[in-house]
């Protein structure tokens, strides 16, 4: 029978999946925490909501893509770690981002 750990004085939570400590866990890619950015691009006359530099898994991107374009009632694409949203949803990105607990900085 393998021994459950019941308390560890390690102060670093461990991988909710395997169990083991941060630094031995294998099980998850750790991606660094970075700022997403947004930004609005004028593409032959038309309006885009690009948000750049997210630092999620890509599985996760496209996920994100979905709910946006979902929510938004608009077209878009994945490129890469950066989504682009057909018109100008900057206000809804930041709320959604915020909801996600996503540190995002740009467009005030």
């Amino acid at each position: 029978m393998a021994a459950k750990v019941v308390w560890s004085s390690d102060s670093a939570e461990p991988c909710p999946i395997c169990r083991k400590s941060a630094g031995e866990c294998l099980c998850q890619k750790r991606v660094p925490e970075g700022v997403a950015k947004i930004r609005i691009e004028k593409r032959r006359g038309k309006t885009v909501t690009v948000i750049a530099e997210l630092s999620l898994e890509r599985s996760d991107v496209k996920l994100l893509l979905r709910d946006l374009k979902k929510r938004c009632a608009t077209g878009g694409t994945c490129k890469g770690q950066t989504l682009e949203l057909q018109g100008d949803h900057v206000d809804f990105v930041r709320q959604w981002l915020d909801k996600c607990s996503i540190a995002h900085r740009g467009w005030n």
